[in-house]
């Protein structure tokens, strides 16, 4: 009965932060009233505590009753397709879901304050909401179309709030830009679920990794490479990771949660639940170690030759983020793990912190005489006068990986575009041409005998 209870009350997680957005949606309903910020802001909270509530009774259940697979009905079928509702209680779905009620906690405790009286109040606790729901859903699905729709959920609200100040340019533009990776990279994620579909039938779980004991190797390692380069994209990684320092044109608070704790980490959440997939497929772990590797080596050197602290901060997300996908291809899933949630800690802290980041460094010179500052510039002294300079040119340039993207795919592809466009017309235009005219007779008036038998 308790095990029933508790199973109930974790289901309810995404619910709590997607009706506490409804709710506040509905408060713009009445003519000329809107929300205060006080009302938003408490409406948010408890909705937050609600869902923490439910991620505690979870991590009981889990201590209980073990992993529990909740079978809860299905939201769609047609014929021999469909789709089921259910939920995956285990360790992992546990962490993170009390792990992101927390981390929203305190980014609502702080927005408060941040964002007092600022035009968008309301915008940003309606668009932190959704995100809750979207990240609850992801990352207790027990399917991958429940996950894919979490994974979403939380796509669309990261781009919103990297656009958040709307009215200048660099945002919007940084957010199309965020957009575009996002959906070039949800692609692998989608043909996984397809690719699972037509080889097991099911997407769910459970019945997965159970199917997945004695697997076919190349449909395995199909199905774990679509998961790679989905979390390639959302992990910010090479050659996807342009957009991470871009989207710090966000408030900061939506930095620190985003792209500092929760966000960014969902591809690593990914390859961890999809784990059982990458065991059988060493082609899929030999690309996560290079991955990784890549990305941990030209962020960090990005990093040292970075002049802002938030773009600093960013890029060593991407370093360590990039070590979390090497843990991952070796098989350390356990310290994946802990180095998600230690990492995500301190970045999140440090992402709310850099509004007095500059404060703090030339407080810490004026008392030690020296800075950060001085001590990278040390590092890259201890390098040879030639190869400093030309790696010092790799690292401000971010390695150019963003212009030889766009050299090499984005203007083929749209030239490609292009010549389709081209195409098309011309031959739109030859179908007009080659069109009979309209006779005359067809415009002469019907005859009275006709009229008298159509009438």
């Amino acid at each position: 009965m308790l095990v029933e209870l508790l199973s109930r009350l974790v289901v309810l997680a995404p619910v709590w932060p997607a009706l506490g957005a409804v709710v506040i949606a509905l408060l713009f309903l009445k003519p000329g009233h809107h929300p205060s910020e006080r009302t938003t802001a408490n409406i948010a909270t408890a909705a937050i505590w609600l869902s923490l509530v439910s991620a505690l009774a979870g991590v009981v259940c889990r201590l209980v009753a073990g992993n529990l697979d909740l079978r809860l009905g299905y939201w769609y079928a047609a014929f021999e397709y469909n789709f089921p509702l259910v939920m995956l209680v285990d360790g992992l779905a546990v962490a993170m879901s009390t792990f992101i009620a927390v981390m929203l906690l305190a980014t609502a405790r702080f927005s408060v304050t941040y964002l007092h009286r600022e035009p968008g109040f309301v915008r940003f606790f309606l668009l932190m909401l959704f995100f809750g729901a979207g990240m609850q859903l992801m990352v207790l699905a027990g399917s991958v179309e429940l996950l894919f729709i979490g994974w979403e959920i939380v796509g669309i609200t990261s781009v919103l709030l990297v656009g958040f100040f709307h009215e200048r340019h660099g945002p919007v533009q940084a957010a199309i830009r965020v957009l575009v990776t996002y959906r070039i990279c949800d692609i692998g994620l989608l043909l996984a679920g397809v690719r699972l579909h037509h080889w097991l039938g099911t997407t769910v779980w459970v019945d997965v990794f159970n199917a997945a004991a004695a697997p076919v190797v190349h449909t395995s390692t199909a199905v774990a490479l679509g998961f790679a380069f989905a979390a390639m994209g959302k992990s910010a990684q090479f050659p996807m990771g342009g957009w991470l320092p871009r989207a710090m044109e966000g408030p900061t608070a939506s930095s620190a949660v985003f792209y500092g704790s929760l966000s960014v980490h969902a591809g690593v959440f990914l390859l961890l639940r999809a784990a059982p997939l990458f065991e059988h497929s060493p082609l899929a772990r030999v690309a996560l170690i290079l991955i990784g590797t890549v990305t941990a080596f030209m962020a960090a050197l990005s990093g040292q030759a970075s002049a802002d602290a938030k773009s600093a901060v960013a890029y060593a997300t991407a370093t360590q983020v990039g070590l979390m996908f090497v843990e991952v291809g070796l098989g350390f899933y356990t310290l994946a793990i802990i180095h998600l949630i230690s990492h995500a800690t301190l970045r999140y802290y440090q992402f709310l912190r850099t509004p007095s980041a500059l404060h703090d460094a030339l407080r810490r010179q004026a008392m030690l005489g020296r800075t950060e500052q001085d001590e990278a510039a040390a590092r890259w002294e201890e390098v040879a006068l030639v190869r400093r300079r030309w790696l010092y040119r790799l690292a401000h340039e971010r390695f150019a990986v963003e212009t030889m993207l766009d050299r090499w795919i984005t203007r083929p592809i749209m030239a490609f575009s292009r010549s389709l466009a081209r195409l098309e017309n011309r031959f739109l235009a030859l179908h007009e041409k080659t069109q009979p005219p309209i006779g005359p007779e067809l415009s002469r008036p019907l005859p009275a005998a006709t009229k008298e038998v159509t009438s």
